[in-house]
């Protein structure tokens, strides 16, 4: 479901769909874009994708591809269906060109010996190529397009006797030519022509009443009378009839083919069909080439986790002036389903909430979509719509009376798999009542559990997301050394308008700008600072919950791990006394056999003392060897199983103390870096707050950035300091600002040396975590692979690198590693 019906004007895709028409080779592929619809067929999606990702494939890769020109015979096709009805010349000619392509394409796809391309393979399959009707055609109709001599023996006969004819008339008209040349009655640069299908001689008018003949039509000036001489009219008349014949029998030989070509109507119109699909792919696929697209991963949830995405139409219009554009990066998930973006007018909030309605509804229409690879596409649905003025004079609707339907709409059909896009949310009317029927309407959203992209400027809407779950706060940045859009978006944090720093910056009186802070007051002009520090602070938590949910999982794996092993211990003990029972039981029988050994003995030896002494030592000798043996054993399982739930008792109370928060009463050492000490990187003016401490680093929060740092890299400074830098905080973060703009997350090393190496890296990571950079690019070359695998191994050892990888193919591959940092 889409709403509203306009849907694919207002985010752009009708323009995209003319885009791919432009590439179709046929009219039938450009009328398979009117079939290019919304779906949530997660099969039917999936197939679409990987049809046009073959094709990319074959574009990129495949010279010999067969995209020709084909015309569309689904009219004569139609006609077939008549009975009666013939085929026109073209119409065959028609058709012949249809199935030379394809033939071409079922012996392109013939070589794919590998499937390669299952996908299109399948459609190809699918095309069962008429031979009889395809060599049927070509032994009638030459290759430019007219009907052969040996159609027929009458159409051969009747040709003969034409060209017969038009010899015989020709020969009399140069006879008469010549003549009337020398009585100067005709130009010597002219000669016999056609008129109304009749060979004429051009006149001189002053001299037509000298020749018998019929006179067929003058020149536009007169001067020139185009006459068939008496001598040639019976002739002309019976080419005439010849010519007629001729027709007749060429419409005889169309008929006789259409009546061949009619009980493979629905196989010629399936071969037109397929030809058009595989033509309608191929447009898909250029189009996708143009735009630099891919296929992301689908999933069958609704979720959206779109990495380095671009707005298509926006990415060709500024590469015609040689400019990118910016690409943002953000999610919706079931735990975060919506987005509200705020910042500044012109920053790019309503070009990330139309980034995200065309790229959503191009995925679900089987288009691929110019992201980066680790995009993940879910499944909606349904979409839902409001941007623009849609004020309406016909339905007496303002403004902001079409925004309130909307959100009726809305309230009523969505659920949770919708996905629901609004820019300028609440915007239109009085503020205060404005803002507030927003947040109602956000929170009764929230509540139905929709996905949405939400963009406004309201301050009441960014607190509520700042304590709402599910609901997250965006920005879109602004470069504050000259107030103009970065066009980025940060996610975790609010967006400031701005108004007042730009009212400044562009001139405005400064006693305006003075008495509007005045008017405002204190609480409103800071509250995005405010903000910031409340969503900086829930940022960090959320991170560090988030770690220790880590942590229990992988405990609880640990004690599942633990309880199997038990289990087993406990079936191999098992295992073990049965087979020690079954010994014992052996060694019993043993025992009773020397039992009725030794009785024997006696028995023989007529109870002899000294023989039945020596009997009764070898029974208590057997009979303590058999205690030792079975004891031992019995012994040595007990410990095992001893051992092992000492062991299980040892983890437990681990787990106990970790789970547990133990009061203690702790000795702070003032000298020391602690929890609550002002620090700063040696050798830079940056202070900061240590919130958590590790083994080797410290968490050092500087305004609205946090970093991990090496004890050894910080130094402590006093309270007095920190407030004195407090109170130039603005300038300070003017300073940051500056250093995250002119900041470069690249190096080149080729050419330098290993240890010269290690040390620039070690300066670019260090600037990167400062600044809270998340990835860098090391340009070190290909070369052997010495130099790349010293940085590499020297980038394991890092604490701050959490991977790194090689750049993709097109943009560098091995020569280029990409670092991601913690």
């Amino acid at each position: 479901m889409i709403y509203p019906d306009n849907f694919e004007n207002k985010i752009g895709f009708d323009k995209i769909k003319q885009m791919i028409s432009q590439e179709c080779k046929g009219e039938p592929g450009k009328l398979l874009l009117e079939e290019l619809k919304f779906s949530n067929n997660f099969e039917l999606i999936n197939t679409l994708l990987n049809e046009t990702d073959e094709m990319i494939s074959i574009c990129m890769l495949k010279d010999n591809y067969p995209a020709q020109n084909y015309p569309n015979i689904e009219v004569a096709l139609s006609k077939l269906k008549i009975e009666g009805t013939s085929l026109q010349l073209f119409e065959l000619i028609n058709i012949r060109q249809v199935l030379e392509q394809a033939k071409a394409l079922k012996n392109f796809f013939k070589l794919d010996e590998k499937n390669e391309y299952p996908f299109l393979n399948k459609i190809i399959k699918q095309i069962n190529f008429p031979n009889y009707l395809y060599d049927r055609i070509n032994n009638i109709v030459s290759k430019n397009g007219i009907i052969k001599d040996n159609a027929s023996t009458r159409l051969r006969e009747l040709r003969k006797s034409l060209n017969e004819t038009q010899t015989s008339i020709t020969k009399k008209l140069n006879n008469i030519l010549s003549t009337f040349k020398e009585e100067s009655w005709i130009s010597k640069d002219l000669s016999a022509t056609y008129v109304n299908g009749r060979l004429v001689l051009p006149i001189e008018t002053a001299h037509k009443r000298k020749i018998k003949g019929l006179i067929h039509d003058e020149s536009a000036s007169g001067k020139t009378s185009y006459i068939e001489p008496q001598e040639v009219v019976e002739l002309n008349n019976m080419l005439r009839e010849l010519e007629i014949a001729e027709n007749r029998e060429i419409q005889k030989i169309l008929f006789e083919i259409s009546e061949e070509f009619r009980p493979y109507n629905s196989e010629l119109l399936a071969i037109s069909k397929n030809i058009a699909y595989i033509d309608f792919v191929w447009a898909k696929a250029k189009f996708s080439l143009r735009i630099e697209a891919i296929i992301p991963k689908i999933d069958k949830n609704p979720v959206l986790d779109l990495h380095k995405a671009i707005h298509p139409l926006l990415f060709l219009n500024l590469k015609k002036e040689k400019k990118k554009v910016v690409p943002n990066s953000f999610y919706i998930n079931a735990e975060n389903r919506i987005l509200l973006i705020s910042g500044p007018n012109a920053g790019g909030k309503s070009v990330c909430l139309k980034t995200t309605a065309l790229l959503t509804y191009m995925n679900q229409c089987g288009l691929p979509i110019p992201v980066g690879g680790n995009t993940v596409m879910g499944i909606f649905d349904k979409i839902f719509l409001d941007i623009g003025d849609q004020q309406s004079i016909e339905n007496d609707l303002s403004t902001y009376s079409s925004h309130l339907s909307n959100m009726k709409y809305f309230l009523k059909n969505s659920d949770n798999k919708s996905l629901i896009l609004i820019d300028e949310f609440g915007s239109g009317t009085d503020p205060i009542l404005g803002g507030t029927l927003a947040e109602s309407i956000l929170e009764e959203l929230n509540n139905k559990k929709v996905y949405a992209v939400i963009t406004t400027h309201y301050s009441n809407l960014k607190i509520f997301a700042s304590n709402t779950p599910g609901i997250t706060n965006a920005a879109m940045l602004i470069d504050q050394n000259n107030m103009q859009p970065s066009f980025i978006l940060e996610t975790g944090i609010p967006g400031s308008s701005y108004a007042i720093e730009i009212a400044s910056r562009i001139g405005l009186d400064q006693k305006i700008i003075e008495n509007t802070k005045l008017k405002a007051g204190d609480e409103q002009i800071n509250i995005d600072k405010f903000l910031r520090r409340v969503m900086r602070d829930k940022k960090y938590w959320e991170t560090k919950r988030q770690k220790i949910r880590k942590q229990e999982k992988k405990l609880e794996e640990i004690i599942e791990k633990n309880i199997e092993e038990l289990e087993k211990l406990k079936n191999s003990k098992r295992r073990i006394l049965d087979a020690a029972k079954k010994q014992s039981e052996e060694m019993l029988a043993d025992v009773n056999r020397q039992i009725e050994n030794t009785i024997r003995k006696i028995k023989e030896s007529n109870a002899d003392k000294e023989i039945s002494k020596t009997a009764r030592k070898e029974i208590e000798e057997y009979k303590d060897s058999f205690n030792n043996s079975f004891l031992s054993e019995q012994d040595e399982i007990q410990k095992k199983y001893n051992h092992y739930k000492k062991k299980q008792e040892e983890r437990e109370a681990r787990k106990k103390d970790k789970l547990e928060v133990k009061q203690e009463k702790v000795e702070i050492d003032e000298n020391k870096i602690n929890i609550g000490s002002k620090v700063r990187i040696k050798g830079q003016e940056a202070i900061g707050e240590v919130i958590d401490l590790g083994e080797k680093n410290a968490v050092v929060s500087f305004g609205n950035m946090y970093s991990s740092i090496s004890f050894d890299k910080l130094e402590k400074v006093s309270e007095t300091l920190y407030k004195q830098q407090n109170r130039q905080s603005s300038n300070l973060h003017f300073n940051y600002n500056e250093k995250v703009l002119n900041f470069k997350p690249y190096i080149d090393l080729r050419g330098n040396r290993v240890e010269e190496t290690i040390r620039k890296i070690t300066d670019l990571i260090d600037e990167a975590v400062m600044l809270s950079f998340k990835e860098v690019k090391i340009l070190h070359g290909r070369g052997n692979g010495i130099l790349r695998q010293h940085i590499r191994d020297y980038l394991k050892t890092l604490p701050e690198v959490e991977s790194f990888y090689n750049e993709d193919i097109r943009f560098g591959g091995d020569g280029i590693t990409i670092v991601k940092l913690r």
